[in-house]
């Protein structure tokens, strides 16, 4: 008799855990919030990517703008080039702004205490128009534009 006693002495404890069809139904309900949340996850995931790539252009970006530029350079156009995935350009062009140019054949008005020398010459400075654009994928690209100055073409 004693073999045919079952091994959990209270018959609750024999019906504890989850039956079969329970727990087809929690992997069903998992897999629907899954495959509903998935996309969104993974959309969010490529948002991210792009965020990264952005931030690291507009570093790029401020770099090429905040360093000094050789402004002997500025009257060559255009310079390009690729650092750490990113592609970048700079344009410059000159502005010629009337109001703003000093007729070179009017006298300079020199200071009183001191003498011009009849050799020298002053230099003529003309505004340049400088575009940057940085680049980290195809049709990605952040650009900025200021002025600098530089030598005219004469000097």
């Amino acid at each position: 008799m004693a073999a045919l006693r079952s091994i959990c002495p209270e018959p609750r404890s024999a019906n504890a855990g989850f039956t079969l069809i329970e727990a087809l139904v929690a992997l069903a309900l998992l897999l629907a919030f899954v495959s509903v949340l998935g996309p969104h996850l993974f959309y969010a995931r490529r948002i991210a990517d792009r965020i990264d790539g952005r931030i690291a252009a507009q570093v790029m970006l401020r770099t090429i703008l905040d360093s000094p530029v050789d402004r002997s350079i500025l009257v060559n156009g255009t310079r390009d080039g690729e650092t750490a995935g990113l592609r970048w350009s700079v344009t410059s062009e000159p502005m010629f702004v009337d109001a703003m140019a000093v007729r070179r054949d009017a006298p300079a008005a020199a200071a009183p205490d001191k003498k011009e020398e009849p050799g020298a010459k002053r230099p003529n400075w003309i505004a340049y128009h400088l575009v940057a654009t940085v680049s980290w994928a195809p049709g990605q690209m952040v650009s900025a534009d200021t002025l600098r100055l530089g030598l005219g073409a004469d000097e």
